[in-house]
């Protein structure tokens, strides 16, 4: 470019027209940048664009699209480049999501075309942008809207069932009471308390998810309060036992150095119990439970937060059900709610974490809570 015309933005039209100037800049965006000249050869990419396809930019620079892009799609990466770049010939501008090279990875792809002063197309221009994040937000804003319509509804339903389930509960037991011990419907009331009940739990488990309470937080030893869960739940794997064959361990390794942070003690003690069943009812046969708790290095900062991991040898969980194991309702175990994982996430937002899962369908899963050593609703 000359200084008469160096505010006015000229494309290069050849690989050896790129000023150091553009090059700087196109290299520090974050969203890749691809330039191609009519004849379909890249002219330049910046190193954001050349991660995105898995490549080094002199892998790319000088070759075909069709080459270079034919290389990408066999990994994964952005496909149909060329047949976008063509439909701007006619100046339209295309514009589409697509799937990146890493799994779960998503892009926003737009291919521009690029004009001289006549008006003329000089080159092509695809801008690719990582939007993974931001399609995990917009998920996520959709998924609470969901969650607080069921939530309401949720509500709405415990109350009208709960005060008819009271009345039939105590029915039921004033029948027990006046039967002999020995009688044989006395069992089959029994029976019928106990399904009750199983409808009582769940209608408080929908009342509970409708309003949670505050949290009351207070520091507490993270190893207390989990050790108070393993105990709890050992009864639970020790009842799995009683089938022959059916043998659930379950280990507990503490943190080597004590962990004190604010939390509220109860509902994170609620949180992991309800972890470690989870864990219980996803083994068929002799399994390990193990419980772990660890401070991850996040930032450079070993206190970062606290990890809670409960992992399972058990059956896995196949990728279809991953993304839906949090949604109030949705369980693969009979009998089961489908209200306990949902409740261990909101523990975990409510402190400030999150929690993750890992898992590999025949060998396991391995569920983290992460909790800030500074909780955020402090």
């Amino acid at each position: 470019m000359t200084r008469e015309d160096s505010s006015v933005p000229v494309l290069p039209t050849s690989a050896s027209t790129f000023s150091p100037e553009w090059e700087a800049m196109v290299e520090a965006m974050e969203d890749g940048v691809c330039v191609q000249s009519l004849d379909s050869r890249i002219l330049r990419v910046n190193r954001a664009f050349a991660e995105m396809l898995g490549l080094l930019s002199e892998q790319v620079v000088g070759r075909s699209c069709a080459e270079v892009f034919g290389c990408a799609q066999a990994s994964g990466a952005v496909p149909n480049f060329c047949a976008r770049v063509a439909s701007c010939a006619s100046g339209h501008v295309e514009s589409e999501e697509l799937s990146g090279r890493r799994p779960g990875q998503r892009l926003r792809a737009r291919v521009s075309p690029v004009r001289d002063r006549q008006g003329k197309v000089v080159a092509y221009v695809m801008v690719v942008r990582d939007v993974t994040d931001v399609i995990a937000r917009e998920r996520e804003l959709q998924r609470a809207e969901q969650l607080s319509l069921i939530g309401e509804l949720a509500a709405g339903l415990a109350h009208e069932i709960k005060n008819p389930l009271a009345g039939i509960q105590g029915a039921v037991d004033i029948l027990i009471q006046r039967r002999d011990p020995n009688d044989p419907e006395r069992a089959v009331l029994e029976g019928v308390r106990r399904e009750v009940g199983r409808i009582d739990a769940t209608v408080h488990a929908l009342l509970d998810r409708a309003s949670p309470r505050a949290l009351k937080l207070q520091p507490a030893s993270l190893t207390e309060v989990v050790q108070r869960a393993v105990l709890l739940a050992r009864h639970q794997a020790a009842c799995a036992t009683e089938v022959p064959g059916h043998q659930i361990r379950l280990e507990f390794k503490p943190a080597s150095d004590p962990i004190v942070l604010p939390m509220d003690a109860a509902l994170v003690e609620d949180a992991v119990l309800n972890l470690i069943l989870n864990a219980t009812a996803a083994i068929d046969d002799d399994g390990l439970i193990t419980v772990r708790i660890r401070c991850h290095d996040a930032n450079g900062d070993s206190r970062c937060e606290a990890v809670i991991e409960v992992e399972d040898t058990g059956r896995g969980i196949p990728a279809d059900d991953l993304a839906r194991i949090f949604t109030p309702f949705f369980t693969t175990t009979p009998g089961g709610t489908g209200l306990g994982l949902p409740a261990v996430r909101r523990i975990a937002r409510a402190h400030g974490g999150c929690v993750e899962v890992t898992s590999t369908v025949g060998r396991g899963s391995i569920f983290a809570l992460r909790l800030p050593l500074e909780t955020a609703g402090q």
